[in-house]
């Protein structure tokens, strides 16, 4: 059974400064941190969303705890690193993880394989900005690098993507409620999400913004999460 809806930011003033304070920190686009921050507005969480820019990383960089973002402090204290215990966190305060074990481990593996098409799509990245930590020379030409990673990008939207898709639409045909476990938003379905925007968003080059499209259980959920009203204010002041 999930577990109470802790208080949610509402009541009195004195309440409210009671009340604990998060502040997100990663740059300012989507990447690692986007399943967060839906997971705070789904979940009715405040939250200071700290964008920063690429110039500012490299002074900040060494005085995170393990030189990555995103970065999570609670009540001004230092902040603590690695997404997926953030989102965990999350998911507990805001009643988006299940308390009972066998749901949460349901949710734990819906998030596992979205991690898993993360990871198929990494070499397509990494081909980018570091082609040596793929074989390839350091200085491999800017128009190397491009046709590389439009090749492997290629093989991912003619396979991998549309495989780990069809895995998706096939937990959401079993659930039966429109969610990937139970019967209200989880976690899980906060990273699918940010996933599928990813998808459809074209930034990706390479990967058709349609991919997701033939599959309708997944496309209904699409829209069904981008019409929860946090969402829907979120994204429209975007």
């Amino acid at each position: 059974h999930a577990a109470e809806h802790p208080p949610k930011f509402e009541g009195t003033e004195s309440e409210k400064t009671a009340m604990p304070t998060y502040k997100l920190t990663y740059f300012n686009f989507a990447g690692a941190a986007e399943k967060l921050r839906i997971a705070f507005k789904v979940g009715g969480v405040e939250f200071e969303d700290e964008r920063i820019e690429f110039s500012a990383w490299p002074e900040l960089k060494p005085k995170t705890p393990y030189g990555q973002m995103p970065l999570l402090s609670i009540d001004g204290k230092a902040p603590v690193a690695q997404s997926g215990a953030i989102l965990r966190y999350i998911g507990r305060i805001a009643d988006l993880y299940p308390s009972d074990a066998d749901k949460a481990l349901e949710v734990d593996e819906v998030i596992g394989l979205d991690e898993d098409l993360m990871r198929s799509m990494g070499p397509s990245f990494t081909i980018a900005r570091a082609p040596q930590a793929l074989g390839h020379a350091a200085d491999l030409p800017e128009e190397d690098r491009k046709a590389l990673q439009v090749k492997l990008r290629a093989a991912l939207a003619a396979d991998e993507i549309p495989r780990f898709l069809g895995y998706f639409e096939a937990k959401l045909a079993k659930t039966g409620t429109g969610y990937f476990v139970g019967t209200k938003p989880t976690i899980a379905d906060c990273v699918v999400l940010a996933t599928l925007r990813a998808l459809k968003s074209g930034w990706l080059d390479g990967i058709p913004t349609t991919l997701a499209d033939s599959k309708p259980l997944l496309s209904a959920f699409y829209e069904r999460m981008m019409a929860i009203p946090a969402l829907k204010e979120y994204y429209a002041a975007k």
